[in-house]
């Protein structure tokens, strides 16, 4: 043992020898170890924690199988809760990858609207523009055909009469100066 310690640094204590003092298997040692936090580093510990380790075998009437029953129930605990988060999280992905899908869908079925609002105000202006056309056209065929009176010339009494069979409306010829 002293030989050990000889080439290690002073400050630490080899994790095997902690083993062979306490006449327990190297894996135990570095198992509880692991399990109260302490490092371990190329096989060994610091004294500090060596100390530590001594203390939690020695203060306990310590049975082996307890300890393995324990860590054994830690780690089928953990591995629990990894597989639940790695569904949960493979849930999330679906979730995200069919959110992106329906964005996607949306952005397309928007554009779509939009594209299509666009068209059918650009049908709607062309529309109005050639309405007003007709109206104006109408409005100068009818103000011509008013403002063109006919005259004839019939004798009444002896006299010769002008009648107007067609007489212009004001209110036409007011409007063909717009």
């Amino acid at each position: 043992m002293a030989n050990h310690l000889y080439h290690a640094n002073v400050l630490e204590i080899l994790v095997n020898d902690i083993a062979t003092a306490l006449k327990r298997p190297e894996a135990l040692v570095r198992l509880t170890a692991a399990s109260v936090d302490i490092k371990v580093r190329k096989g060994c510990v610091s004294l500090d924690d060596a100390i530590l380790l001594i203390r939690y075998f020695s203060d306990r009437s310590f049975d082996q199988e307890e300890f393995l029953a324990n860590q054994t129930l830690k780690l089928q605990a953990s591995k629990g809760r990894e597989l639940e988060l790695s569904i949960a999280l493979e849930i999330v992905k679906q979730e995200r990858s069919s959110l992106e899908k329906q964005a996607n869908v949306l952005s397309e079925q928007l554009e779509r609207s939009n594209l299509r609002s666009d068209r059918l105000e650009q049908k709607l202006h062309d529309l109005t523009a050639s309405f007003a056309h007709l109206v104006s056209q109408r409005d100068r065929l009818v103000a011509k055909t008013q403002t063109k009176s006919k005259t004839t010339l019939q004798w009444r009494n002896g006299k010769a009469v002008l009648l107007l069979e067609e007489p212009v409306n004001s209110h036409l010829i007011n409007r063909m100066d717009h």
